[in-house]
This record gives C-alpha cells, sequence and structure tokens, in this order.
C-alpha cells in the first residue's frame, strides 16, 4: 500500500529518543519553572507580540529573548510527528488502520480533555491547559498507535 505521507521507517528510532528525551525536559520544567533559565541561549528574535510584566506589551519587533524553551517545544513537535508518522517495517492495511482509528481515538480524547478543562479550569491555568492540549494529541495518538500494534503484533505470534 502506497502511503505518500509517511516518514521513511530509518527516522522512527532517532525520532523516537528525542521525543522522550525532549518530553521528559518538559516534564521536569513542569515542575521548575526555572529549567530553562538555568541555559542562557539569549538571542534577538522577530516577536509577533511579546506581553511585558512590568512594561507595556510590545508588538512586530525585535526582541532579546531566551530561546531555549523555544527550541525544546519544537525539538519535541517535530520528533513527535516524524515518530507518529513514520512508516512501520510491514505497512500494511492493519496498520493503517490500526494508525487511523488511533488518530480518531486520539481526537476525541484530546477534546475531552479540552471540554473538562473548559468546565473545570479558569484563568491563567487555562491558557497553561491549552498549551499543554496541543501537545496531548500528539502524545495520546503516539500511546493508542504503539499499543494497538504492540498487541497486533503479540497476538499474531500467539496464534
Amino acid at each position: 500500500m502506497k502511503t505518500s505521507y509517511l516518514f521513511p521507517h530509518r527516522f522512527k528510532l532517532l525520532s523516537g529518543i528525542l521525543f522522550v528525551i525532549t518530553g521528559a525536559l518538559l516534564i521536569y520544567s513542569l515542575f521548575d519553572s526555572t529549567a530553562f533559565s538555568k541555559v542562557e541561549l539569549n538571542m534577538k528574535v522577530f516577536a509577533i507580540a511579546d506581553p511585558g510584566i512590568f512594561e507595556p506589551a510590545i508588538y512586530f519587533s525585535w526582541v532579546e529573548n531566551n530561546i531555549v524553551d523555544e527550541i525544546v517545544l519544537l525539538l519535541f513537535s517535530v520528533s513527535g510527528l516524524i515518530f507518529a508518522f513514520s512508516k512501520e517495517k510491514t505497512e500494511d492495511e492493519m496498520t493503517a488502520k490500526i494508525r487511523l482509528d488511533s488518530l480518531v481515538w486520539a481526537t476525541y480524547a484530546n477534546y475531552i480533555v479540552l471540554m473538562l478543562c473548559v468546565i473545570f479550569v479558569f484563568s491563567f491555568a487555562f491558557l497553561q491547559a491549552l498549551m499543554f492540549a496541543i501537545f496531548t494529541h500528539l502524545v495520546f495518538f503516539i500511546l493508542r498507535y504503539n499499543w494497538k500494534i504492540y498487541k497486533f503484533n503479540h497476538s499474531t505470534d500467539e496464534e
């Protein structure tokens, strides 16, 4: 079966390792708000909006910023996408069906979590929950897909 939207299988291992490492860094940063400020990588970057805490917001200008957190978030997103959408060694109709089912399931699960956040989370914490929800869709898909592939591969081994 020809699937042109999937990455080659050779990217799966490296992207999976990078996904786990950056995911661990992001989880660590949830518990230590100064985690990314410990490594200084300040650069002038173009900001569409830079809301000032003690001064007025700045729009469409160059600002000085520590870009470590942006790099980690980009690496997490890109490695997660490549890991999630890399071909399996044996890519057939069953893996395509499992991939589609997992994607639908992840979408439902992510929106259920998002609706619960709308009901129960307020103020600035809601913005943090929205940011979390952006990444949980990918994480839900990866977990569900790999679990189903694992179960499928082990059910055929036993038969």
